[in-house]
């Protein structure tokens, strides 16, 4: 498989992980948000792995809303394209 090692540095811990080479531009993204949302925290070192925790529930949550969000907008586009077919189909027989 394509993949690439990508290092994440926290204060002065190191994390690794292998990811496949097509998520590395949203990875890069994703690290300067966890980065960001860390950074917001008021920790001590020994509160890192909360903050990191905490960090990803943030992502996990803004995930879910997005998601719900796309798929209530596509419901709502096949509804619309529904209508309008069932328009047309009016439109037409008469």
């Amino acid at each position: 498989m394509n993949e690439q090692r990508v290092e994440l540095f926290l204060n002065d811990r190191k994390f690794s992980f292998m990811i496949p080479y097509s998520d590395y531009v949203p990875f890069k993204k994703a690290e300067k948000k966890i980065l960001g949302l860390i950074e917001q925290i008021d920790h001590t070192n020994e509160q890192l792995d909360d903050a990191i925790v905490y960090s990803a529930l943030q992502l996990a949550i803004e995930n879910e809303k997005l998601k719900t969000k796309t798929e209530e907008d596509s419901n709502e586009s096949s509804q619309d394209i529904a209508d309008l077919i069932n328009k047309i189909e009016i439109f037409l027989n008469q």
